[in-house]
């Protein structure tokens, strides 16, 4: 346990019935959310930090993160049956509303940070909602003395007055107003050319050709400059309308906030139970049908059908040692997005208690799963080796997971595509494709196009995406 978390004491209470919250507001421009299709997860402020010097490489200080949110005493009024046996350094309940989020970089071996908010809302699958306050236990810190000041029954008048607008926690200023959510001009300049990207797609195939590795993701970014500073609570509201199958993500790292609608989970435990749901092989949504009829050519492409198995097939040896009835259809199925189809297959199981009686937190599967083949390739360090040669610049945060993990271990994670880092006016989008033997450079060109052009169109409605013109200027400059 680290001293700051023994300082730490939690209180969580029921929210009273009333009007919907917002958490987009809520979570404000730089503020944490989570919101998939069942659940919603906002944090504000900052009462604890856990760093993982190493990133994913180190099991121990993983399992160090689990230790520090367990020792958080939690005064829990939510009714429910709690940890499931698990307790707190003092012997009380270790409950779900103490939550640690991250966004983690791709680089599995590098500096990540986990972020406990001061305060938590959650609203979970069966329709309750709660809110948990963390602060120091001498004095309450703040943050938890103006919260409970509000008592157990006005939290939701109290959540909802710091969601329109929301103002830094402790601020005495008058909220700002807000940025309107369409730009008038949205400037495109890829960082790199399209032949330096065929380059690289081809370097990949003579690669896979040797034998030296069967997949790789490569990934190409872009930047965006608009005429105003990005509203990121309209963004996400529009991307949740535009894309309501996928978890929405916004959480703040040092280049600035990571956001995104992401469709693919890496994994999610409850309790024993896990589920993971990989996408590989893509294709354009129809519009003359309105996306709703199947794509049976994806579905009988030898090279799509190939990638995905792939990454199927390791994220079932991952997982395979801990779950004796690891349920793994023959066959993908079809997800529909927005504009987008991919390939996808719904992984399910039961974890196998140890002779402790415990399992591995969702964080800890994090660690067991990233990067997958989805993002990585096949074998992993070469893959990633080569990702790491051929790449022009670091992809950040970009398909690195994105989630969070409470303190009974519980927890959700998705893969941080579909996704951009916003700082002011500007914003960096990526987009990644797997190359395996069948390949086109024009192709995966194409496809990245696709994939960027399905973010741009939720950062910037009613723009073109085009990157023609900055293309022209990298192959005259070349």
């Amino acid at each position: 346990m680290t001293r700051a978390a023994a300082r730490l004491r939690a209180v969580r209470f029921p929210l009273e019935p009333g009007p919907s919250l917002d958490p987009f507001a809520l979570a404000g421009s730089d503020g944490i959310v989570f919101r998939t299709e069942s659940l919603v997860r906002v944090g504000l402020g900052t009462a604890l930090s856990l760093t993982l010097a190493d990133g994913l490489d180190d099991p121990e200080a993983l399992a160090g993160v689990m230790r520090d949110l367990r020792s958080i005493p939690v005064e829990d009024h939510v009714p429910g049956p709690g940890a499931e046996g698990l307790a707190t350094a003092d012997g009380g309940p270790a409950g779900s509303g103490v939550v640690a989020f991250g966004s983690l970089p791709f680089d599995r071996s590098a500096e990540a940070v986990l972020r406990v908010p001061a305060i938590s809302y959650g609203a979970d699958p069966d329709g309750s909602e709660w809110v948990t306050l963390i602060g120091e236990d001498d004095d309450g810190g703040p943050d938890l003395a103006s919260g409970l000041a509000s008592g157990a029954t006005g939290y939701r008048a109290w959540l909802a007055d710091l969601s329109t607008p929301r103002r830094p926690l402790g601020s005495t200023d008058p909220p700002a107003e807000a940025a309107s959510p369409a730009p008038s001009r949205a400037h495109v300049v890829p960082r790199s050319s399209d032949d330096s990207f065929r380059s690289m797609v081809s370097e990949a195939l003579s690669a896979i050709a040797t034998g030296a590795l069967s997949k790789v993701v490569l990934a190409r970014q872009v930047d965006v400059t608009l005429d105003r500073p990005v509203a990121v609570p309209e963004l996400l509201g529009r991307w949740h309308r535009l894309e309501p199958n996928c978890a929405v993500f916004s959480v703040p790292t040092p280049a600035g906030q990571f956001l995104g609608a992401s469709p693919e989970l890496l994994v999610e435990r409850s309790g024993p139970h896990l589920r993971s749901r990989p996408l590989a092989g893509t294709t354009r949504r129809s519009a003359t049908d309105g996306g709703s009829a199947p794509t049976a050519g994806l579905l009988a492409s030898v090279k799509d059908g190939n990638e995905h198995r792939l990454v199927v097939e390791a994220i079932d040896r991952a997982l395979r040692p801990l779950s004796d009835d690891l349920r793994v259809p023959d066959q993908p199925g079809l997800v529909h997005l927005h504009t987008i189809t991919h390939l996808g297959t719904t992984i399910t199981g039961t974890l196998d208690p140890s002779p402790e009686g415990t399992v591995p937190s969702s964080l800890e599967l994090v660690g067991l799963l990233h990067p997958t083949p989805a993002v990585g390739g096949v074998p992993s360090t070469d893959a990633r080796m080569l990702i790491q040669r051929l790449e022009p610049q670091s992809r950040g945060h970009y398909a690195g997971p994105v989630g969070f993990v409470d303190a009974t271990g519980d927890g959700v994670w998705m893969v941080g595509i579909r996704s951009m880092t916003v700082e002011g006016a500007s914003a960096v989008l990526a987009a990644g494709v797997g190359i395996v033997e069948g390949s086109d450079p024009d192709r995966e060109l194409e496809e990245t196009d696709l994939k960027l052009s399905a973010v741009f169109g939720a950062l910037a409605p009613g723009h073109h995406f085009s990157t023609a013109g900055e293309r022209n200027r990298h192959e005259e400059a070349g």
